[in-house]
């Protein structure tokens, strides 16, 4: 009874950090938008700080995850693994809030012609880490949803690599400065890196769900 209230302690807090990381996907998608349309330097700060605040607090619930993992020896044969998988996943609001960092300190000016497309993108990435918490969610109940859910993360994260190379394409083929062009291009591939974390994380479950399967 009690690793039962405390396995129920831990997936409570992982599905906190769950919501945590949707939230701050969620900011930034509104920070890069706003910004797009308005270019306002000052908005984006504010915006950039918010995003700052989610990852931050997404950071303090993987902690209280951890403490709870060591504690009382719980799932002492999968405790590395839940380590290695919140370890990965915490790289997505990592890249997040990134992302508007780079915005801030490089003065970055998002192309009007390319802005649509940078955004689809970015939404194509959300969709892509809003499965793989799904995945997460069916992990210590639905093994076969979890390994259906990762799939499908594959296949977004595959559609972004083709959206992310159709915008690099187009970015190099116009006549923009060089400068101008390498600073887009790094915004485009850290953008699209938000999907490749979550397909990484999407591995890790894998290796998860097979364990348990043996």
């Amino acid at each position: 009874m009690f690793f039962q209230s405390k396995q129920k302690q831990v997936e409570l807090k992982i599905d906190q950090y769950c919501r945590q990381v949707t939230d701050c996907l969620e900011l930034l998608i509104l920070s890069l938008r706003s910004y797009c349309e308005t270019e306002d330097r000052q908005l984006l700060y504010e915006n950039m700080t918010k995003v700052h605040k989610s990852e931050s607090l997404a950071d303090d619930i993987r902690r209280d995850i951890e403490n709870l993992l060591y504690s009382k020896s719980l799932f002492p044969e999968s405790r590395g693994d839940i380590l290695g998988l919140l370890e990965t996943l915490d790289k997505v609001p990592n890249n997040a809030e990134s992302v508007t960092r780079m915005l801030w300190t490089h003065h970055i000016t998002v192309p009007q012609e390319l802005a649509p497309d940078i955004i689809q993108m970015l939404t194509v990435c959300q969709r892509c880490v809003a499965t793989l918490l799904e995945g997460v969610a069916k992990l210590f109940t639905d093994f076969t949803g979890a390994t259906v859910a990762v799939g499908k993360v594959d296949e977004l994260e595959s559609e972004v690599d083709n959206l992310e190379a159709q915008l690099i394409e187009r970015l190099f083929a116009g006549n923009r400065d060089i400068g101008e062009k390498l600073l887009l291009r790094n915004l485009i591939q850290h953008i699209a890196a938000i999907s490749d974390r979550a397909e990484s994380t999407g591995d890790r479950i894998r290796i998860m769900v097979a364990k348990r399967r043996v």
